[in-house]
Parts: C-alpha cells; structure tokens; sequence
C-alpha cells in the first residue's frame, strides 16, 4: 500500500497548487490537467471555481500537515467565508449568463437569462454586504 498523500505542490503551482499536486499524486503531467480545467471553467465557470476554492481550503500545502481551512477560526470568520463564496457563485453566475446570452440574444432563452443575471447580481450584492465590512477588520 503506497503512502502517497495529497498535497498542493510547492513546485508546480500556477495559482495555488491544487492541479500541480493533483498531477503529481495521480501520476499525470498537471498541464493536461490544467487544460481540463479550463474547458470545464469554460462550460461551467461555477463549479470550477468552488471546486477550486474547496481544494484551496482542504487539502494541505506540500511538507504541512493541516490544511488552510483548519487554521481558520471558522467561527470568527464565518460571514467572510460565506460573503466569499456567495461573491463567487454570483460572479460565476454572470459568467454564465453572459455567455449563454452570446448564443440566444434576442431569442427565448432570453428571460431565463435576464432572470439568472438579476440572481447573481443579487448574490454579488449579499456578499459585498458581507466581505465589506470584514475585509477592513483584517
């Protein structure tokens, strides 16, 4: 049984290590996981970004043994991290929107993409109302 562990890499990192680390554990060059990640941002730039954000957080940095999200006092920053994630949904929702408005301008996809423009903006605004505040206590 191999004692291979989990980390984000230290040495091939392009944001937070998260693809280097994953290529390095499965075996696999990470720059054709970094293509994947891209086009699947490209279809679905919400997700990517949580899914991205949720590694950031769980798994640990190469030669640490807990990750980020241990070291936080959850309690003490909990409308930060929810105003965060609330900003990048909505923002990842308007990516969305705009796309899909490149392929259905003036057709009958339209008022479900108005409709998802005004939820992510809403979402925007409850997250800025959030991080506003907590971001000037840091």
């Amino acid at each position: 049984m191999s004692s291979r562990k989990l980390t984000r890499s230290t040495k091939d990192r392009i944001l937070a290590g998260v693809l280097g680390g994953l290529g390095e554990y499965l075996g696999i060059d990470p720059n054709i996981l970094r293509v994947i990640a891209v086009v699947l941002f490209i279809f679905s730039p919400t997700i990517i970004l949580v899914a991205y954000l949720a590694a950031v957080l769980l798994i640990p940095k190469a030669g640490e043994e807990k990750p980020i999200i241990a070291k936080l006092e959850l309690e003490k920053h909990a409308p930060l991290i929810i105003g965060l994630i609330l900003v990048i949904v909505g923002a990842g929702m308007l990516g969305s929107a705009a796309v899909s408005s490149i392929f259905w301008t003036f057709k009958p996809g339209i008022a479900a993409t108005l409709t998802q423009i005004v939820a992510a903006s809403i979402l925007i605004l409850v997250g800025l109302i959030l991080l506003v505040p907590r971001l000037r206590s840091l």
